[in-house]
């Protein structure tokens, strides 16, 4: 079964260990996905607060954006061709390849607050940006200061206008609530929320109230289930392939449709995955146990087809 991922920290850890994306020792590598079937793969390229605060977060975006294409070159010599999503037509094609991989920013202030920067960025292949990390930038409050009860910014409002009208996917994971509203209110295309999990089941800041649930359905986006633990049970010691589960059957029922929710690992970027998912090799073990709740079509739809269509509608 063909599996999108829409969020994951392993350019930082390749580029922090000097390691390969072929075989590591991470939470993902390209082996252990051919072996999987093939995966539609969304790389973050994640900023340190302490990078973009001093005027160094497109410095070391470039630094993760080298990584990834130093990574590509070394696949390509190996024989292994990754299909990178820019355009609708590569969206339509990814079931053709063996894997695929998407460019993300995790921070908006990796664009220091640059328009044009933003710009050349989508240029150079980035397809979606998380807004905020869980601080504060020129777009946007994240949720660690969400009792300013801040949103959008002017800035903010214009970089959405403008993701809008590049074909970005607008990432509403880490906002504070007032800008995830805000975004519902300005954005003209459906978002994304590529790592967030039900708050009814988890009470942690980072996910989503029904609420928000709702509103995304209703934006015809998309929420991107994660698998860090803390996100998926009040005590993560508890997280395993049945939390993940029941995030997800919360929110089809919530929605009333299977049509709004993929998967969004964090894998790299997590220290307490679910006991029994500890890498990208055991999405076989979290499909087989779905599986046998779902039936194949909302199966396709949670593992791939959910995620394409958006890229569809988005690109």
């Amino acid at each position: 079964m063909f599996i999108c991922d829409c969020h994951c920290d392993t350019l930082t850890e390749l580029y922090k260990k000097n390691i390969d994306l072929y075989s590591n020792e991470q939470h993902i590598d390209i082996k252990r996905q051919l072996a999987l079937g093939g995966m539609l793969q969304f790389y973050a390229m994640f900023v340190p607060t302490p990078e973009f605060r001093y005027g160094g977060g497109l410095r070391y975006t470039m630094r993760l954006l080298d990584t990834y294409l130093r990574q590509m070159r070394k696949l390509k010599e190996q024989g292994i061709d990754i299909l990178l999503v820019r355009t609708k037509k590569d969206a339509a094609d990814v079931l053709q390849h063996q894997c695929a991989s998407l460019l993300a920013i995790e921070e908006g202030g990796a664009i220091d607050g640059s328009l044009e920067a933003l710009r050349v960025l989508y240029e150079l292949g980035v397809r979606a940006m998380t807004l905020t990390w869980s601080n504060r930038n020129d777009i946007a409050d994240g949720v660690n200061e969400k009792s300013s009860g801040g949103g959008l910014t002017v800035f903010g409002r214009k970089v959405v206008a403008e993701m809008n009208s590049l074909g970005m996917l607008v990432d509403v994971s880490h906002i504070a609530p007032a800008g995830f509203w805000d975004v519902i209110e300005t954005s003209t295309k459906p978002i994304i929320a590529t790592h967030s999990n039900a708050l009814s089941l988890c009470q942690h800041p980072r996910n989503l109230d029904d609420k928000q649930i709702l509103a995304i359905n209703d934006n015809d986006g998309l929420i991107g289930i994660t698998f860090a633990g803390q996100f998926l049970e009040n005590d993560y010691h508890d997280a395993c392939i049945e939390s993940v589960y029941r995030h997800i059957d919360y929110m089809l029922n919530l929605m009333g449709n299977d049509d709004h929710i993929g998967f969004g690992s964090d894998f790299d970027g997590i220290s307490h995955p679910p006991y029994n998912i500890q890498g990208v090799q055991d999405y076989k073990h979290l499909l087989e146990y779905l599986c046998g709740k779902y039936s194949d079509t909302t199966i396709a739809k949670i593992t791939h087809q959910n995620v394409l269509n958006l890229l569809q509608k988005v690109l």
